[in-house]
């Protein structure tokens, strides 16, 4: 994945203390999809008649997502239907993570009930869980769309492995004890999504996880998506570890040149993919440039999602990526009964 730059860190001198107090991140490969406020509305619209926006809170939760920018930046080049099924994949398992994975007790029954849900047989099906009901919808969705058992076979095991890192996450996230900045890293490398959400960018590549090149790619979208959610988060992960504060104090440093070092670090894995991408083989060219648009696609999100701070960084593109229009107060999708 490219760990080397982050390894690399650990001999690098300290970084001046004179450093603005604001941050800039530089992404190239930023589009927005011409179907992300329609895809944006299907997508809520199906949560609800699923039973997963059952007030106005989670309404409110779910448009707080700007669900537009999320699959719209993240997947640009998909056709409407494809970019739909993407939309609500990626949504619901924002929400699933969220309400149920990171409140739960019984880690063998959320695997169990999303093994069932990915099966390739339909069979007879009773499941009371909304959630699950929701997730066996998609899984159809794409068996509809042509992908083979082996396809969703992997995508189950990647979603399991991201269920078990979850759980470790929320197990240690809270705790009072230092942890390694490189091991919490390491870690977010698995539990930010990137993984699972590489298969679905192109549905007829095949395997990647064959291909060594293809698999450092991944993981070098991943640290790229996971660094730029640490370093929007440093202010909402107060209670919980966050990377610009393990840096910190790994380094004895002020908030601001730990924070200058995340965003090298990110700049690093940046440049890194881009290198990675043009190293493919020609057969993998296509889904590499649909990588480098996931990852930096995810990372512009985290600018125009109201999940986030982003008090001490911004973000810019250059003029001929096509910017959203002016962020306004938009009204919440009229999705709700009266």
């Amino acid at each position: 994945m490219g760990m080397d730059s982050v390894n690399e860190l650990r001999m690098q001198a300290p970084a001046s203390s004179r450093m603005p107090v604001r941050h800039k991140l530089s992404l190239s490969h930023v589009k927005l999809s011409p179907y992300a406020y329609e895809v944006e509305r299907e997508t809520i619209a199906w949560m609800e008649v699923s039973g997963l926006i059952p007030d106005e809170r989670y309404l409110e939760s779910v448009s707080n997502m700007a669900v537009w920018g999320y699959a719209g930046f993240s997947h640009p080049f998909a056709k409407n239907e494809e970019l739909l099924l993407y939309s609500k994949y990626i949504t619901l398992w924002l929400l699933w993570d969220d309400v149920v994975v990171e409140r739960a007790t019984d880690l063998s029954a959320i695997l169990h009930g999303l093994a069932n849900a990915f099966r390739w047989d339909s069979g007879t099906w009773h499941e009371k869980d909304p959630y699950l009901r929701a997730w066996r919808s998609i899984v159809e969705g794409y068996k509809g769309l042509g992908v083979s058992p082996d396809y969703l076979h992997r995508l189950n095991r990647k979603m399991g492995t991201w269920v078990k890192t979850v759980a470790c996450e929320n197990q240690s996230v809270c705790s009072a004890g230092v942890v390694n900045p490189w091991s919490h890293l390491r870690r977010r490398l698995v539990t930010i999504g990137v993984i699972p959400t590489a298969q679905l960018l192109d549905l007829d590549v095949g395997d990647v996880d064959c291909v060594p090149v293809a698999r450092r790619v991944v993981m070098a979208a991943s640290a790229v998506v996971a660094i730029v959610n640490e370093l929007v988060s440093v202010e909402k992960d107060a209670d919980r570890v966050n990377l610009v504060a393990l840096v910190q104090n790994r380094h004895q440093c002020d908030v601001e040149s730990a924070y200058d070092r995340v965003v090298g670090m990110c700049r690093t894995e940046l440049a890194k993919l881009s290198a990675l991408v043009d190293a493919l083989p020609a057969g993998l060219q296509g889904w590499g440039r649909l990588m480098l648009h996931m990852a930096e696609g995810f990372s512009y999100w985290h600018f125009v999602c109201p999940r986030y701070d982003r008090k001490r960084i911004t973000c810019q593109i250059p003029s001929t990526c096509q910017k959203p229009p002016a962020l306004v107060e938009r009204a919440l999708p009229a999705v709700l009964s009266p």
